[in-house]
């Protein structure tokens, strides 16, 4: 004979390895949501350091060529103001050599003089001769006073007073004094110029400003706005060129933009979906748990079939022994005192009730399956189990009433489902010492049957109802703790199920049986 704790040792070692190492993969796909949100924000950063870098070169780039601009329009302003002066020196030149040539032949009246400077387009004339004699037409207060010492034509420039004069010396110790307007000059100079160069370059797309350090404002501070501002030399001046980012900041802010809405989307999903794993995780899960405590139960339950096999076969023999030598003295023995007769009696009522726990732990551990299914009417067979115990409940002032039909009979064993509610009608009746009541009530739910016995009990009777489905767990004084976890066998082998419940203030005790219907 094996040992029961022997047994339950086996059993224990081979059980299922804990199935817990499932759990941690909901938060590695949060730790890969995380690593791949990482590797976004990493490329969105590298994206705008190239772009800040690619705008950086641009900007030295085209700083590069605003200086070669600005040296080349200075290279040409200054040829160009050279090629003016020269054509200035040439035209005043031959036109007071013309001027020497008619006042020769003939001196200019104060009249011809003048018209001659309106037609030449010359500001003012002065002939001042060697006896002395000056002829002067236009503006010749403008001139300054002559000074025909010179040998060789002298071109002099005046800033204040917008003027060119050109003295030319004459034969007899004199000069002509020729003046010449630089209005016209003085705004084509301001047009070749460093400002108007700049404002002009300031104008063109990109570039928000070229100024002279100097001019900054607010020295020491960075510009306002988008702007990346350079420095450039030219000749001895130092520029400031300030193109403007704002493409740059737009394309910055709308990489940044993306990121987030992108992160926001996948760290949206990755819980979703992470959520979605954990769920099926617990579910698989419990799966494997139950399965483990099925199997652990039918283990426990083999063991206890075995072991129940052994001690039937050894502790049967000798009780019907005792059992038969009793009733035999109790018949035969006639010089027996009514005390030893009574004695004898109650032996036998104990073997009696030994026997019946032995037949109990039979039931429980042998497996329950149903050869043969027949069409059990489950009115008939509910009515036939109550008339069966209405005497017990009339003497213990029991009200017992039956409600509803089951319009279709259901697939099983009669004399299985006759055991299965005979043990909750009994248990009703036995908890109820005092009176109370029986309530039975059959219905159709979804094609399959349910039946409802409700019976009054108090609120301590039962701490746990799950607890009294546990083999060996009982309430009674006298009983082996087998009776509902049977009855609950007898269900689950006709695909149905028993479920306990204490509903209300807790004065009711509520079994729920289930059971499929036939065709």
């Amino acid at each position: 004979m094996t040992a029961p704790g022997a047994e339950t040792e086996a059993a224990s070692r081979h059980q299922p390895s804990d199935p817990s190492p499932l759990g941690p993969s909901w938060k590695i796909n949060l730790l890969v949501i995380g690593g791949l949100i990482f590797v976004i924000l990493a490329y969105s950063l590298w994206q705008i350091s190239q772009l800040r870098r690619n705008f950086q070169n641009y900007s030295r780039e085209h700083s590069r060529l605003v200086s070669s601009v600005i040296e080349q329009n200075t290279r040409t302003a200054r040829l160009a103001e050279n090629a003016l002066q020269q054509t200035i020196k040439t035209f005043l030149a031959n036109t007071a050599k013309f001027i020497d040539y008619l006042d020769s032949v003939e001196p200019f009246s104060p009249e011809e003089l003048q018209a001659f400077a309106d037609e030449s387009g010359l500001v003012a004339i002065s002939i001042a001769r060697g006896n002395g004699i000056i002829n002067s037409a236009g503006r010749a207060d403008a001139l300054p006073p002559a000074a025909c010492g010179e040998e060789k034509p002298v071109l002099d420039y005046f800033p204040e007073k917008m003027m060119y004069v050109m003295t030319w010396p004459l034969p007899d110790k004199g000069c002509i004094l020729l003046g010449f307007s630089a209005v016209h000059i003085e705004e084509l100079h301001q047009q070749l110029r460093m400002p108007a160069l700049l404002q002009a370059l300031s104008a063109l797309p990109g570039i928000r400003y070229v100024r002279e350090e100097q001019q900054r404002q607010n020295p020491g501070r960075p510009p306002a706005g988008a702007i990346l501002e350079q420095r450039i030399s030219v000749g001895d001046t130092v520029l400031l060129v300030g193109f403007d980012a704002g493409q740059y900041s737009m394309r910055v802010r709308q990489i940044w933009r993306n990121v987030l809405i992108f992160s926001l989307v996948l760290a949206c999903l990755g819980v979703f979906f992470s959520w979605l794993l954990y769920r099926y995780q617990r579910t698989y899960l419990q799966k494997i748990t139950d399965y483990e405590r099925k199997l652990a139960r039918e283990r426990e339950d083999a063991a206890l079939g075995r072991a129940t096999a052994t001690i039937t076969h050894e502790i049967r023999n000798p009780l019907n022994a005792i059992s038969m030598g009793l009733q035999r003295i109790e018949l035969e023995a006639d010089e027996l005192s009514p005390e030893h007769r009574e004695l004898a009696a109650s032996m036998r009522n104990a073997v009696k009730r030994t026997n019946a726990i032995i037949g109990d732990l039979l039931r429980y551990s042998r497996p329950i399956g149903v050869s043969r299914r027949t069409a059990v009417d489950l009115a008939a067979l509910i009515a036939g189990i109550l008339r069966l115990y209405a005497p017990q409940c009339e003497a213990k002032k029991i009200a017992v009433s039956h409600t509803g039909q089951v319009d279709r009979p259901v697939a099983g064993d009669g004399e299985l489902l006759g055991q299965l509610f005979e043990n909750i009608i009994k248990n009703a009746v036995e908890a109820q010492s005092d009176g109370g009541y029986i309530t039975v009530k059959s219905e159709t739910d979804n094609g399959r049957a349910r039946i409802t016995i409700d019976n009054r009990m108090t609120q301590s009777s039962v701490p746990d109802p799950a607890q009294l489905l546990e083999p060996y767990f009982t309430t009674k004084t006298r009983g082996t703790g087998l009776g509902l976890p049977i009855a609950r066998r007898i269900a689950q082998a006709h695909d149905g199920s028993l479920e306990l419940a204490v509903p209300g203030d807790g004065d009711v005790f509520r079994v729920v049986i289930t059971l499929p219907l036939g065709d």
